[in-house]
């Protein structure tokens, strides 16, 4: 028996084969998401790091060549060249793999093919790509888009640019990209039109939601579009979490005297707002936004829910209008014409 790492893993040799045993149970150890746990009693005995790189031959080996990485291509939201570089890129003086200087005749050699293998000559003919990348790259990270929409967002940029003869504008066009990669993204809530705009305009490009619907309209023969058309249902959660978390939530609750605490209210809140939505017909629905019409449900799911419990009605349309960047004027158009003459009225 040894200790493994600190681990205090019992490790038995049988043929061969290495298993790894909990000490708590006897059970046997698996890895999970990079963690050491007992596939019986769930005890996490420690983290495991494991090489990011290919090894193709055995590790023991201390040969020259007793590792071969592999270096992706051409990927398809990145203009660079190969996924490999000559040592760090701003560094003086080039070492081995075991951390020794080289020669200084190799020193020479490598600096060259490092020179040469610059920035400059890695995107050549291939500037403008390069720059619009970087662009999605950063809207990413600034609306917290998952890998999925930034691939599939690169990949119809570079499916439009191929077919296209002449492209107006392409920063607008990878605008438009990621806004249609989000309308075909059915995991995560989705992102708005005026969302991305925003975003782009916060680094200082000039893109509207105008520029975005005109390439849509232009460039949409270039893809397969049968994207389905997101419904309120998509955009319930991430509103009422909105206005959960909104600052003056509390002090209304407090104020309105409710007995719910903040969780009781979410609950039955979202409750409340799918039995809107499951008696609200796609024939009254229309061809109203449902993003501005999930403020107007929220808003109306309130007011039932005051009347059912005899309290006060908790939400004001400024609230929710703060907190869901949707316009009062908005939320009042769509439940005084369509939500009140439905469930209000019809229920007096």
């Amino acid at each position: 028996m040894t200790d493994l790492c600190g681990l205090n893993l019992i490790v038995k040799t049988e043929d061969k084969k290495v298993k790894e045993i909990c000490p708590e149970c006897g059970n046997r150890v698996i890895t999970n998401s990079f963690e050491i746990i007992c596939k019986g009693c769930g005890l996490v005995l420690g983290n495991l790091y494991q090489d990011s790189s290919y090894v193709f031959n055995d590790a023991n080996n201390k040969s020259n060549l007793n590792k071969q990485y592999v270096a992706l291509g051409e990927r398809t939201d990145y203009i660079g060249g190969l996924g490999t570089f000559i040592d760090y890129e701003n560094s003086k003086y080039l070492r081995d793999k075991t951390g020794k200087l080289l020669p200084p005749d190799e020193q020479k050699l490598y600096r060259r093919l490092k020179k040469n293998y610059s920035q400059f000559l890695r995107i050549k003919n291939h500037e403008t790509e390069y720059r619009i990348f970087n662009i999605l790259n950063k809207i990413s990270i600034y609306l917290n888009l998952n890998k999925n929409i930034r691939n599939n967002a690169a990949y119809y940029y570079r499916k439009i640019v191929k077919n296209e003869e002449k492209v107006i504008n392409n920063i607008s066009l990878i605008a438009f990209c990621i806004f249609y990669s989000v309308r075909r993204e059915y995991h995560n809530a989705p992102i708005t039109i005026n969302e991305i705009s925003n975003a782009f305009q916060n680094y200082g490009h000039r893109v509207n939601p105008r520029l975005i619907l005109r390439d849509g309209i232009r460039y949409k023969t270039h893809l397969n579009n049968n994207a389905i058309p997101h419904k309120s249902e998509d955009y319930l959660i991430r509103l009422i979490d909105n206005i959960i978390n909104h600052e003056a939530l509390n002090a209304r609750l407090v104020k309105k005297g409710t007995v719910w605490t903040k969780e009781d209210y979410k609950y039955k809140l979202t409750s409340k707002c799918r039995y809107i939505l499951e008696n609200l017909t796609d024939w009254d629905r229309g061809g109203r936004n449902p993003f501005i019409l999930t403020g107007a449900i929220i808003y109306l799911a309130d007011k039932l829910l005051s009347k059912e419990s005899n309290q006060k009605a908790v939400l004001t349309q400024q609230i929710i209008s703060v907190a869901t960047k949707i316009a009062e004027y908005s939320i009042r158009d769509h439940y005084v014409n369509l939500l009140k003459p439905i469930f209000i009225q019809k229920e007096t």
